[in-house]
């Protein structure tokens, strides 16, 4: 009886799997919209499980389901719809506009999301794809030419370049003037930017005024950068993306092929000089180094040589792996990602090896959500080293290299036919081999974060969150400066070839920060016509750092860099710095028929930066959003305007001061200390300020926003004036009280500016659609006022090149050594023809762009997609000291314009002795040689010029394959592409040198090249990216 009972059952249960698998079924279709077109992209979800999928480019789908099951369609700005699969295995749906969504969820301050037209400032949101579509390493360099208002240069280039980023030109003359970086809620470095993994990223919110991020306290004074990470939704997923780029020197500067080395004094042939003032290239043979040990010269033919500079550099290239998987649904979710990126540059032994792990997840349980993000990175930096020989670094050494000596021939220094350095042909400089095989900069940078959240639902409409977040970062640095010698025979016979010994320096370097937000957020509809969003809440920020640093000289063992080996002298020095913050916050929006909002914000931090007396600022502001298109619907036109809305905002917040501004400090002091065992320590030369105060910046902004045709074309346009005060600058004081300067709070900057942003699809059928974006940026600088008596201040730079901020004028601009010119602008000479010097710098321009111009396009043609970003920056000049190097030198093109002869100088008078001047037509200069040429090298007005640029950033032409071939293999999503970046950079004539992004700091003195950089560069490879 029991077994046949069993035997039943078994009938019965496979009756019953015979039925299930009957029912499940594979339910295909095609999405469009209201016009009848395909929709590519529309998200498919299976209700209640984490199966889901996504229409190809011609809006084709299919999923396993079984009658009964409901289908859940979605698509930004269009109506989300729900379908129960019935009998038919086809299921086609048409989604119409959502004009609920139509204005998109942005994250704002504290990571709160709010509808866009609650806000009465400009936002800006770039999604993923417009970040990783070209595969940049650095997510900085992938925004630029995206974001109106948004200035990001590229300051040096190399396997790890810096950026600059700025939000609305400059609001502090000292102070730091970079936007604020925020990951998930967190805020972080500028540096963040340089290390992130692109494929992390879900979207980036731009901030762009102080409107924007009074939340986040003194730090977002210069508007914030907000970026929010993928989590983990819908199926388990795992996503491979791989890239390869190479990298080839994009240009250098023009040189002159008719001259060679020598000139000193009198133009005659000096092969072991650098200098081209020499005679003509006549082919023969010349001696290109010292007498060698076995008594020979090494001779090379007297003639220039095509590309030889170029001829030094190589093919960079940079390999990237990344895996991400992740999965979810309504309640839970996890993400896990891994990424390699392995660049070697176009200078030889340069490379950066890095490793980005993240993993990220959160879960909900009734009221309760939870959730964490752990990320790591690692990052290896080995490059070529700064200066050797009078300070020069390799990039001078190359580009000053004779142009008839062939270059590469000095690459193997070591082993070669020619070693030691006497074949650096010239005895004031090292061979450029010698200085990337044995002066190196060596890093390893580690940084890990943690962040955790949690949300308790109090009810409907009260949340109670907490955010805490934790960073830790350590740095370590290892400088090596090889030996320097020449054959016995040549030492110390000039003594710019007696040799140094090897030197080593090492640092290391900790820095974390913890910051902790805890909120009470509300959100209630008090009637049916007015709804009241609240925040509030409290923030803790804490950072400490230490520094050591120590370096020796005279290392007696050959290639072993430790500072235990040294003969001379050890060095070192320590610093620890200690930083606290706490604040008070609020955020208040009123809604009223969800076409009127009206927001305020204030906040109040106690800052240790500031007197202990006096370390409490409060900031606020208040806007005023109106949905025009919504209160008045007879504006709404189906062939014409979809949307309107106009807003208005202003704003105050502060800026404190840097660390131990208001407080006495001690440095070592190396002069004669340490005696015996007595240590001295020198205070400060800059007196405490106690009564220091933030810097503070008043905002008023007003935006409209317009849509037209169904959205089909939308325009944002903002306008915008600002006024920073009480600016922290330092005034000198009397010597007499035994300092030389001071803190005090001076001066105002106002800036002023207008904001486009506007984006359309041009074209759009079955096959084709043809997207456009363009960003329009007006911004003017200038400073009000510094101090009583004061109409000047120094910013930084060099003496015979400074940028300075100057009362009544644009900032910054950049002063420099220039002509003697008279009332017409002429340019005096002396009785000898030769330019006359005046004895006062001259301010020569404003060194940030008048206005920049962005535009994007992407072409989709079936399967096919072609992407492109440019943008133009004029308006602006910058001093370019590459071709104040290499004039200097006699190298370029342009010393050699008037065949080295006596020439009229161009635009040019001289005095009639009476008060008047006469224009110059047969002066002649002195000469054309290196006595003329010196002279002309020290007036740097020669070399400032238009930094006026337009470049092609990225194109990408990609290819992604039928979803019905990628069914048949079992893979979800497919797609290859081959890329580009900066391949095309358009220049006034008059700059044919270098890049004007590139500058010698990453501070506020913008607009002052540099040599220690490498050269401009452009990069090309594919790309495949691959979902299961």
């Amino acid at each position: 009886m029991k077994t046949k009972f069993s035997g039943i059952l078994t009938l019965f249960l496979a009756f019953v799997v015979q039925i299930t698998f009957a029912q499940q079924k594979t339910i295909s279709g095609t999405v469009s919209d209201q016009s009848g077109l395909p929709l590519p992209g529309v998200n498919i979800i299976l209700k209640g499980t984490t199966n889901g999928t996504q229409t190809d480019f011609d809006g084709k789908y299919s999923i396993k389901s079984q009658t009964g099951d409901l289908l859940s369609f979605s698509y930004l700005g269009l109506k989300t719809q729900e379908v129960t699969v019935g009998a038919s295995n086809t299921v086609n749906i048409t989604m119409v506009e959502d004009t609920e969504s139509l204005e998109e969820i942005v994250v704002t301050a504290l990571g709160i999301k709010r509808n866009s037209k609650e806000l009465s400032y400009a936002v800006s949101t770039l999604k993923n794809d417009e970040i990783t579509k070209t595969k940049a390493v650095n997510v900085a360099t992938a925004m630029v030419g995206k974001v109106a208002g948004l200035q990001i240069n590229t300051v040096n280039n190399g396997v790890n370049p810096n950026t600059r980023v700025v939000l609305r030109g400059n609001r502090s003359l000292l102070g730091n003037n970079e936007a604020l970086i925020v990951v998930d809620g967190f805020p972080s470095s500028r540096g963040v930017l340089d290390r992130i993994n692109p494929n992390d990223i879900d979207n980036v919110s731009v901030l762009k005024g102080a409107n924007a991020a009074a939340l986040y306290g003194s730090e977002a004074a210069n508007g914030v950068v907000l970026i929010t990470t993928k989590s983990g939704k819908g199926k388990l997923s795992v996503t491979y993306n791989g890239s390869f780029q190479a990298e080839d020197v994009a240009y250098l500067p023009e040189f002159q092929n008719e001259f060679g080395v020598g000139g000193f004094p009198d133009g005659t042939l000096f092969p072991l000089e650098n200098v081209a003032w020499g005679p003509r290239f006549d082919g023969r043979l010349v001696d290109a180094s010292e007498t060698l040990d076995d008594g020979s010269v090494w001779q090379v033919p007297f003639s220039p040589i095509k590309d030889n500079h170029k001829n030094f550099f190589e093919t960079g290239n940079t390999i990237r792996h990344g895996v991400t998987v992740k999965g979810g649904d309504e309640e839970n979710s996890l993400l896990m990602s891994i990424d390699q990126t392995n660049t070697t540059g176009v200078v030889p032994n340069d490379t950066y090896n890095r490793t980005n792990f993240r993993l990220k997840g959160s879960k909900s349980y009734n009221n309760l959500s939870v959730g964490g993000n752990l990320s790591f990175f690692r990052a290896h930096t080995n490059v070529v080293g700064e200066g050797g020989r009078q300070d020069r670094p390799l990039y001078w050494n190359i580009i000053n290299t004779p142009l008839h000596l062939p270059i590469q021939e000095l690459k193997n220094w070591r082993t070669g036919t020619f070693t030691r350095n006497e074949v650096s042909y010239f005895r004031f400089y090292e061979n450029p081999y010698f200085i990337v095989d044995t002066q190196r900069e060596k890093s390893d940078f580690n940084e890990f974060n943690v962040l955790a959240f949690a949300d308790y639902k109090i009810t409907d409409w009260l949340t109670a969150s907490i955010n805490v977040g934790y960073t830790s970062t350590t740095t370590s640095r290892k400088r090596e400066f090889g030996a320097f010698t020449y054959a016995f025979h040549l030492q110390n016979t000039y003594s710019e070839i007696d040799p140094y010994g090897a030197r080593t320096a090492d640092g290391l370097a900790n820095f974390t920060r913890t910051n902790s937000d805890f909120l009470l957020k509300f959100d209630k509809d008090l009637n049916e016509d007015i709804n009241i969003k609240f925040t509030t809440g409290h923030n803790l920020r804490i950072e400490d750092s230490k520094e050591i640093n120590v370096s020796g000289t005279d290392l007696i063992i050959p290639d072993f860099y430790n500072v235990s080996t040294r003969t001379g002298e050890l060095v070192g020095d320590e610093t620890t710095t200690n930083r606290r913050k706490i604040g008070v916050y609020g955020d208040l929006t009123i809604g009223y028929k969800d076409y009127i909002f009206l927001s305020g914000t204030v906040r109040n931090d106690w800052s240790s930066t500031l007197p202990k007396d006096n370390n409490s600022f409060t900031y606020y502001g208040g806007g005023l959003s109106f949905v025009a298109s919504e209160a008045i619907p007879s504006l709404v036109s189906n062939n014409g305007l979809s949307y309107l809305k106009a807003s208005v905002n202003v704003t105050k917040t502060g800026n404190d001061p840097g660390l131990y501004a208001t407080q006495g400090t001690f440095t070592a002091d190396s002069n004669g200390f340490p005696f015996g065992s007595t240590v001295g320590l020198s205070q400060s030369n800059r007196v405490p300020s106690p009564n220091l105060s933030p810097e503070f910046t008043t905002s008023i902004e007003a935006g409209l926003e317009l849509g037209f045709f169904k959205n089909r074309l939308t325009t944002n346009i903002t306008g915008y004036i600002s006024n920073s005060t009480d600016q922290i600058v330092p005034v000198n004081i009397s010597l007499a009280s035994g300092a030389s300067s001071a803190l005090i709070n001076i001066g105002e900057i106002e800036n002023q500016g207008i904001e486009l942003d506007l984006n359309g699809t041009i074209l759009k059928s079955n096959d084709f659609k043809w997207d456009v974006g363009l960003n329009y940026t007006l911004q003017k600088s200038e400073v009000i006022s510094i101090a009583e008596g004061v109409d000047e201040l120094n910013i930084g730079g060099f003496t015979s090149a400074q940028i300075i901020a100057k009362v009544g004028e644009p900032y910054p601009q950049i002063r420099t050594t220039a002509y003697l010119r008279d009332p017409q602008g002429r340019v005096v000479v002396g009785a000898d023809g030769d330019p006359i010097q005046d004895t006062q710098n001259q301010i020569q321009g404003k060194t940030t762009p008048d206005y920049i111009v962005g535009l994007n396009t992407n072409i989709r043609y079936k399967n096919w997609s072609l992407y492109a970003v440019a943008d133009y920056r004029t308006g602006h000049v910058f001093y370019n000291n590459i071709v104040d190097a290499i004039e200097f030198t006699g190298l370029s093109k342009h010393s050699a314009t008037s065949g080295r002869q006596p020439f009229v100088f161009p635009n040019s008078s001289y005095s009639d002795g009476s008060g008047g001047f006469i224009e110059n037509t047969n002066r002649l200069t002195s000469g054309g040689g290196n006595a003329f040429w010196d002279k002309y090298n020290d007036v740097k007005e020669n070399y400032v010029t238009d930094a006026t640029t337009l470049k092609l950033r990225e194109v990408l032409l990609s290819y992604n394959f039928d979803k019905t071939i990628l069914d048949q293999i079992g893979v979800d999503d497919l797609s290859i592409g081959l890329f580009g970046r900066n391949l095309i950079t358009r220049r006034p004539k008059e700059n044919v040198t270098t890049d004007p992004e590139f500058n010698f700091t990453t501070g506020n003195a913008v607009g002052v090249g540099t040599q220690s950089q490498t050269a401009p560069t452009r990069q090309y490879g594919m790309t495949i990216n691959i979902t299961f």
